[in-house]
């Protein structure tokens, strides 16, 4: 069997993808005469040349450049490979979550800061799904963006079905707008949205499928063209980037989204209308003390966002 030096081929790969020792050298941060030593070093253990030198840089040869591209191959599958053995090592968390860039942005950025930890979150539509996902233990916990006016009937809900429930933050509902909208008039202190003009799009509600929805009589809306149901998270998004005249009555967007799609969101005063997240867990189950220590990290990750509203 051959012996040969994998950094070395990984060296080598990348003289192939630059044609050059001088440009290689620099991209990996490595002095050119120990480069060009490991390619020769490379090629005596192969026994046949990889490259040609000439002055315009280095040329694979026929056997050089058919070597190097299975190596790129295999390299590829063994660092895959490496990955899926190190989440099967790894522990599994499964949380679910109502459709919320807050949610899943954070989970992500909190799973980034977790190593050694497998965390999946799935958002549902239907929040019996969300809520029997708890219940049967296939997920840890269920997270929950709702408004208030409905906190009454949903913990009786929540109690019924043996769930617990825990409260993180609330936040006044926001009117979205795109930024280059002329409905948006950022010079006013505070920036205002102009209502009159626009159609007013209200998002659907999770929690139809057990019975809960919001009374929108209980709350008035602001006076506006016209109104339209969302159709969803990107569609929605979709919609605000192409019609100028449309405002999203909205909990909060997680900034990264509000940035990426240059969104403006501006609370509706007077507050008419307030928003809660929190999350459930299975009563009756206490949660291992590092998934406790997991959902205390979220909790701070979903605090700390809040800062960043425009």
């Amino acid at each position: 069997m051959e012996e040969l030096n994998l950094k070395y081929v990984q060296y080598a790969i990348e003289v192939m993808r630059y044609g050059s020792l001088t440009k290689t050298s620099q991209v990996l941060y490595l002095a050119q005469p120990n480069l060009s030593r490991a390619i020769g070093e490379l090629e005596q253990s192969l026994g046949f040349p990889l490259f040609i030198r000439n002055k315009r840089g280095m040329t694979p040869t026929p056997q050089g450049e058919r070597f190097l591209k299975e190596a790129e191959t295999m390299l590829n599958r063994l660092s895959g490979l490496a990955k899926e053995c190190r989440q099967e090592q790894a522990v599994r968390v499964h949380f679910s979550c109502v459709p919320s860039s807050l949610y899943v942005n954070t989970l992500l950025g909190v799973a980034k800061e977790t190593p050694g930890w497998a965390i999946q979150c799935e958002e549902y539509y239907n929040c019996m799904e969300l809520f029997d996902n708890v219940i049967k233990g296939i997920s840890q916990a269920a997270f929950l963006t709702f408004g208030t006016e409905m906190k009454e009937e949903l913990l009786s809900y929540l109690n019924h079905r043996k769930l617990v429930y825990h409260s993180l933050t609330q936040s006044p509902a926001y009117g979205v707008v795109h930024r280059h909208s002329p409905l948006y008039h950022p010079e006013q202190t505070p920036p205002a949205i102009d209502y009159q003009n626009a159609n007013l799009m209200l998002n659907v509600t999770y929690f139809e499928p057990i019975g809960i929805a919001v009374r929108q009589w209980s709350f008035p809306l602001p006076k506006t063209r016209g109104s339209c149901r969302g159709v969803g998270r990107a569609g929605n998004l979709d919609m605000l980037e192409t019609m100028d005249d449309l405002v999203m009555l909205s909990c909060h967007i997680h900034s990264k989204v509000m940035a990426r799609n240059e969104l403006a969101a501006v609370p509706l005063y007077p507050d008419i209308m307030s928003y809660e997240y929190g999350y459930v867990t299975r009563a009756g189950r206490q949660a291992g003390r590092e998934i406790q220590k997991l959902l205390t990290k979220i909790e701070t990750a979903v605090k700390r966002e809040f800062t960043h509203r425009l």
